[in-house]
């Protein structure tokens, strides 16, 4: 990472370095006319990074060499073959983390099924790899590596990363489902306080049609009161709060900033109201 990191500090940090790079990749007729930053905050940036460096190496190494700073481990099929394979597998942790992004998306039944389908491939990619298949991996198959033995030897720890992350979700999966999927959950499998509100809520064929219309949280402010539900309201507050995420905090950021360009000076608290 750190030489893909200083080869696109050096081109893109300096302004004439830049433009004959991308003169460079003109005269080539490349598909990319360009490099791409990355950002420590954001890391799925790495993906686009890296990705973009990869499947521009060739170009990178001539204009290196041209500068006098020449990059050995371009020349390095196993660096490449790293390389490769680091791409592979940041795209993969990058689609994963889009799937778990955006409102209301850790609350519902797909964090757990997203996770564990992740896992399961992680595996199934282990055992390929110590057989040397990489048909999951199109950028390390086209590097055509004599061994991938090692990069099988990567993915446990990936594996032991996620299990130690999520075990207090996976410790707790009956109580989660009662909060995703309160209609389908087996009563007599559920804590003993909450089994007569479970059934009576699932006996309930137009909250039923009210949940699958709804948001989930929209549906448990409206219709879980403390009147009919109150076990089952506090386990969805305890639970609805549970996943700690910037997704909220950006989206408020996002409305603030949109709301002070159109306002102005009048950026009164009644119109900070009406725009959030």
């Amino acid at each position: 990472m750190s030489t893909v990191v200083s080869c696109i500090n050096f081109v893109k940090s300096r302004g004439f370095n830049s433009c004959q790079f991308k003169e460079l990749l003109n005269d080539l007729d490349s598909e990319y006319d360009d490099l791409v930053y990355h950002c420590e905050v954001q890391w799925l940036s790495h993906r686009n990074m890296l990705m973009r460096f990869y499947e521009l190496q060739d170009e990178v190494k001539q204009f290196m060499e041209m500068k006098g700073k020449p990059v050995r481990v371009l020349n390095d099929s196993e660096w490449l073959c790293d390389l490769a394979f680091m791409v592979g597998i940041t795209m993969y942790l990058s689609e994963l983390t889009i799937k778990l992004q955006g409102s209301n998306k850790l609350l519902s039944s797909s964090l757990l099924s997203n996770m564990k389908s992740f896992e399961a491939k992680l595996r199934l990619w282990k055992v390929q790899l110590q057989r040397s298949n990489t048909v999951h991996f199109p950028t390390l198959e086209g590097q055509k590596p004599s061994m991938t033995f090692e990069y099988a030897g990567e993915l446990p720890k990936l594996i032991e990363a996620f299990n130690e992350r999520f075990t207090e979700v996976k410790s707790k999966q009956i109580e989660f489902n009662i909060f995703v999927t309160q209609f389908s959950v087996e009563p007599a499998d559920v804590p003993d306080n909450l089994q007569q509100e479970i059934i009576q809520l699932q006996s309930h064929d137009e909250l039923k049609d009210r949940y699958n219309n709804l948001p989930m949280l929209g549906f448990y402010k409206c219709y879980i009161n403390n009147e009919a539900f109150p076990t089952l309201r506090r386990c969805a507050l305890k639970y609805a709060s549970v996943f700690g995420t910037t997704y909220c905090c950006k989206q408020f950021f996002l409305k603030l900033i949109m709301a002070r360009s159109r306002l102005g000076s009048r950026l009164t608290k009644a119109n900070l109201e009406k725009y959030l």
